[in-house]
């Protein structure tokens, strides 16, 4: 009965050259294999010796938690590279993007500042060709960390399915390079900047304030909970209905108002304040724009930005656009020039741009658009104010 069991047990020992016996133990003080009599021997008298057969285990065990632990390093670094690719690609997304925005914005410019043109495109090019050195060298440094450790667990793997005696001779130095690579801090990646919106352009503030108009609030379009003050420069929610006559020029379902004011051809800019709104909506829509129905107004009809303020930050979306993290902006410009068909957005402090709707033809009268939200109970009743004209 035990004969297949010794027959097993005895697979891949050695045989002691001195004594001719099998090799079965271990000498854990002078890490070799010896043989019964050679561990009677007097230089290991006091030596920790042990069964070959219960080092081997406990070996194997070491050897494939390590193996757990490299795969799963492993798998941090490829998730990582795999991060640090998909950036790499919204990166040079957004290189094409923001150059054609760039472009477009300078064909509206070009007769003020045709000159500057070529150095804010090289200062883009550089900053794109800055990122994508950061981004070569923290994949090289990745790439480089992955193929050791896989090279570990090639390692590893290859001491698992050796002989016992193979296997307790050359794992240690295995095990050792695996620990000292899994104790190693992986280097934070250098940042890199994604500041790809804000372009400081000379003579803009002038071109704007050459188109700036005088806009006035329709209280005939106003929803019946916001108030329009009397100037017609501001407007604010109030739990109070105003005015419920069957006006057929207000808007029911939306907190909306629509500027005074219709343009047909063009430029034209003026400027918002929103302060510290949780929620607000400006831009331009179509004058015939429904001001009874349930459903969100399509596309063709409105062209605006809103802002949003949440815990964890704020956000600008565009009525074609997702939301983006952004520092808050008190005041918003807007620019239009119709025959362009051309709608950009700007940080009224210092005339960066915001955002930029693509070139389209308007097909209709367009009108100044501005949308509140519900205030919450954290935050007070604040207005939408038209700014007067500012040079500065």
């Amino acid at each position: 009965m035990l004969r297949s069991h010794l027959v097993q047990a005895l697979v891949g020992l050695s045989t002691c050259e001195k004594h001719g016996e099998k090799e079965k133990l271990f000498c854990e003080d002078d890490h070799r294999i010896l043989c019964h009599s050679c561990s009677l021997a007097p230089e290991h008298k006091d030596h920790h010796i042990l069964p070959l057969e219960e080092v081997a285990a406990t070996g194997k065990e070491k050897l494939l938690e390590t193996q757990k632990c490299l795969k799963r390093k492993e798998e941090r670094l490829q998730e990582k590279l795999d991060h640090l690719v998909r950036a790499e690609v919204n990166c040079k997304t957004y290189f094409f993007d923001y150059q054609h925005i760039l472009f477009s914005e300078y064909e509206i410019l070009e007769w003020f500042v045709e000159e500057e043109k070529d150095l804010q495109f090289n200062l883009l090019r550089e900053q794109f060709i800055n990122n994508m050195v950061k981004y070569d060298r923290r994949k090289v440094k990745l790439s480089q960390e992955l193929q050791s450790v896989q090279s570990l667990l090639l390692d590893v793997e290859m001491h698992v399915e050796e002989t016992p005696s193979e296997m307790v001779q050359g794992m240690k130095g295995t095990l050792d390079k695996s620990e000292k690579l899994l104790l190693h801090e992986e280097p934070e990646p250098e940042a890199v900047s994604e500041d790809w919106r804000t372009y400081v352009v000379t003579g803009r503030t002038q071109m704007l304030m050459t188109f700036f108009r005088d806009i006035t609030l329709d209280p005939d379009t106003a929803h019946i909970h916001l108030v329009v003050s009397k100037d017609l420069k501001s407007v604010k929610y109030t739990s109070v209905p105003q005015d419920q006559s069957n006006n057929k020029d207000r808007f029911v379902h939306s907190l909306t108002v629509l500027g005074a004011q219709t343009f047909t051809s063009g430029r034209h800019y003026w400027e918002v304040e929103v302060g510290e709104n949780t929620q607000w909506e400006v831009g331009i829509c179509e004058e015939s724009i429904s001001r009874k129905c349930l459903r969100p107004p399509s596309p063709e009809e409105v062209r605006t930005i809103s802002g949003c303020k949440r815990q964890d930050g704020f956000y600008l979306c565009s009525s074609r656009d997702g939301y983006h993290q952004r520092p808050p902006i008190p005041k918003v410009g807007i620019f239009l020039h119709y025959e362009w068909g051309h709608l950009g957005f700007y940080n009224a402090m210092d005339r960066t741009l915001l955002f930029h709707f693509p070139k389209k033809d308007f097909q209709k009268p367009m009108r100044p658009f501005f949308s509140l939200c519900v205030p919450d109970k954290e935050s007070p009743t604040r207005s939408l104010i038209i700014c007067p004209r500012s040079d500065q």
